[in-house]
């Protein structure tokens, strides 16, 4: 049984085999497409139809963002993690060099990112609790609430009661990914830690909701699992958030898992074409929320899909704590760079192609009580 949604995974199988172009094609027409045509674009009939994809996400895209493209940048505060995860470079028994930043650190890294023009901000930790505690974010945050209008984290989960101590101290969004919806393939890639819950893995969303947080990210490590199963689930889940919490935005990531060098190898690959599919349909579906690309991949892909599906790319990144201020440390594992693009590299690029790129869509004056 699938989260969230009262169907079968031999169901929705079913529903991807019997598709077909014309079924596509209508989908496509739809006013208010829902889950069952994100199922049929994402289905094998639709692959002859990329182009009108294209086209229409690319409208959808403009009615609900116009040209604007919006970019923010991750900060990693440790790469310390208690949790065993076998696809990542970060996991306990890995040997990777490991360093935790102070609030002095994180300052300092965070004055560099500013230093680009960036004003969105996202924090990002392994899940290290005796280091990344609650207080430790909140003063933090409190430190950089100042330098930035938009701050997001991805961090290890918390309770209710930690997200509401972020939120009240400027938090704006939360993202968590649970990586994999299939649950036999979710338990034997988290053998050990806190991660290993898959249950509690999706509750935690829930408690980011109930706590206010403003966007609510949410995503699968696309690889570890038949992408089509997880695009469905993915779906479900964020009607299910959005029902409960339509006060929070949901915001859809789509990271593809990398190798690990004479270790993990993905089990169930996706190409870049089924990536792209898997974006327009969302975009097609989801007309109003947010899309993230991130650097994981390439350029020319980024600024492909800027152009039809996704609101939000990553710039100037460094997925390693310390890297904005010591360009030698070394990328790990799963969180290798495609697109190593400097702020004013994809800024010059995304113009080029007619977009409007911004680095600040928000302000906390804007909120209401």
């Amino acid at each position: 049984m699938l989260p969230y949604v009262k169907i079968s995974e031999e169901a929705v199988r079913g529903h991807l085999d019997s598709a077909t172009v014309d079924v596509v094609s209508a989908s496509l027409r739809s006013a208010a497409p829902g889950i069952g045509d994100l199922l049929n674009l994402i289905s094998p009939a639709a692959e002859d139809l990329l182009p009108e994809m294209r086209r229409a996400a690319a409208v959808l895209k403009k009615k609900h963002f116009g040209k604007t493209i919006k970019l923010y940048t991750p900060l990693y505060i440790s790469n310390y993690c208690v949790n065993q995860c076998r696809y990542c470079g970060f996991n306990a028994g890995s040997e990777s060099e490991r360093k935790r930043l102070s609030i002095d650190e994180t300052t300092a890294e965070a004055e560099v990112i500013r230093g680009y023009g960036i004003d969105s901000l996202l924090l990002v930790s392994g899940e290290d609790p005796s280091h990344v505690t609650v207080d430790f974010l909140v003063e933090t945050t409190n430190r950089l609430r100042g330098m930035f209008s938009y701050l997001a984290v991805e961090i290890a989960p918390l309770d209710k009661n930690g997200y509401e101590r972020l939120f009240e101290a400027g938090i704006d969004g939360l993202t968590l990914y649970q990586e994999t919806y299939d649950r036999k393939t979710y338990e034997e890639l988290h053998p050990a830690g806190p991660k290993a819950d898959y249950d509690k893995r999706l509750e935690h969303i829930v408690d980011g909701g109930e706590a206010g947080f403003r966007t609510l990210g949410i995503g699968a490590l696309l690889g570890l699992y038949d992408w089509r199963i997880e695009a469905f689930s993915l779906a479900a889940h964020a009607l299910w958030l959005r029902k409960r919490f339509w006060r929070s935005k949901i915001q859809f990531s789509f990271p593809r898992i990398t190798s690990i060098d004479g270790d993990f190898q993905p089990p169930r690959s996706i190409s870049t074409v089924e990536l792209e599919r898997m974006a327009l349909a969302f975009r097609i579906v989801f007309p109003e929320s947010e899309i993230s690309i991130s650097t994981r991949e390439t350029r020319e892909f980024r600024d492909s899909i800027a152009l039809t599906a996704a609101s939000t790319v990553s710039a100037a990144s460094s997925v390693v704590p310390g890297g904005y201020l010591d360009a030698e440390r070394r990328e790990l594992g799963q969180f290798s760079l495609n697109d190593t693009r400097g702020v004013e590299r994809v800024r010059a690029d995304l113009s080029a192609l007619g977009l409007d790129v911004v680095t600040k869509d928000w302000d906390a004056l804007f909120a209401v009580a």
